[in-house]
């Protein structure tokens, strides 16, 4: 009975995905490219997952708060640029104007708040598509990146480095960055709010259905506007882990980054349409992407063909997702059926 209802969880066939991708790329590794030989097999290592686990770290943080915008019927396409324009205005800070490390972390809330703020007001209180707005936010933030750095990269020398670059060293080989075990910290906090709180429900009752969510008393315009203020915090959070890592304003330190989380969204089984999806669904499709993109580069894979590889592994995982919960719906739907019959 648990493992009936173990494999009708809603984050089955995304784990199952996972696991499936990583005994593969083991197992090709293994007989493809060392020989047979299991103490060489590179993905395994104890500093090879440290590194996967560094790696998805920024993208992780951006999904789960992007999680709760798509959960909620919206999405947001100016991730990846605000980014860019975040990393570079606290790296000009730093450098040009003087700030702190905590002054510019302050600064990096406040304008990342109310830029996503702006862009919410105009959602929440328009019928225009977050598709639309979010697009035009994404150029405006390109623009103010290219204004701020004139195309170059602004280094902070040295500074700000107590996020990306201290660790939590668990045995020589195997460490936690400072980010990763931020990620953890923030999936842990975010999964109890969705599934305990009042903040969570209506997260579902929004993008499940606007109308009845606000006849049950949500002001869902104020809500929305709450959730993009919310999916700011993360962004800047993100922003300030990746600069921190590296060390300098990359004018590209977010690009493409959108499609990224996005994807690692909708793979981690949360729809498009809104009202369904779930924090370690999200964590699993950040997982698989990362394990992917690693498994690619140490088996040498061209770049070209790990753009296809990727995405028909994206295909394939929401497609499971899809027939999921068409067969969970079909189960339910005959259940309610034979009790109705029963009656």
């Amino acid at each position: 009975m648990n493992t009936r209802k173990l494999l009708r969880h809603e984050n089955s066939p995304i784990l199952l995905v996972l696991l499936t991708t990583i005994v593969a790329v083991i197992i090709v590794e293994l007989l493809f490219v060392r020989g047979s030989d299991i103490t060489m097999v590179a993905f395994i290592k104890p500093m090879n997952i440290s590194n996967v686990l560094m790696q998805i770290s920024v993208t992780g943080m951006m999904a789960i708060s992007m999680t709760l915008v798509m959960i909620s019927g919206g999405i947001d396409l100016s991730v990846g640029q605000m980014m860019c324009f975040l990393g570079t205005a606290m790296a000009y800070m730093m450098r040009n104007v003087g700030l702190s490390s905590w002054q510019v972390v302050a600064f990096a809330l406040v304008l990342a708040v109310v830029s996503q703020v702006l862009m919410g007001l105009i959602i929440s209180r328009t019928k225009l598509e977050p598709f639309i707005v979010s697009l035009g936010f994404m150029s405006m933030y390109k623009g103010f990146t290219y204004l701020i750095t004139n195309g170059r990269e602004i280094t902070i020398e040295g500074k700000f480095g107590f996020l990306g670059k201290t660790y939590l060293n668990l045995t020589e080989k195997f460490r936690f960055g400072m980010p990763v075990i931020l990620l953890l910290l923030l999936l842990v906090i975010m999964w109890l709010i969705l599934k305990y709180t009042k903040f969570g429900r209506s997260v579902y009752a929004v993008g499940g259905n606007e109308n009845a969510a606000f006849l049950a008393g949500i002001n869902v315009k104020n809500f929305k506007l709450l959730l993009y203020g919310v999916n700011g915090i993360f962004v800047a959070i993100a922003t300030m882990a990746s600069l921190s890592r590296l060390g300098t304003g990359n004018p590209l330190i977010g690009e493409g980054k959108e499609i990224e989380v996005i994807a690692a969204v909708v793979v981690g089984g949360t729809a498009l349409s809104g009202g369904k999806g779930n924090i370690w669904g999200t964590f699993i499709g950040v997982l698989l992407l990362g394990c992917l993109s690693n498994a690619l580069n140490i088996l040498g894979v061209q770049p070209h063909w790990q753009y296809v590889l990727r995405g028909a592994l994206i295909i394939l995982a929401v497609l499971m997702g899809y027939y999921s919960s068409r067969r969970n719906a079909s189960a339910k739907s005959r259940i309610l059926k034979t009790r109705t019959s029963g009656a």
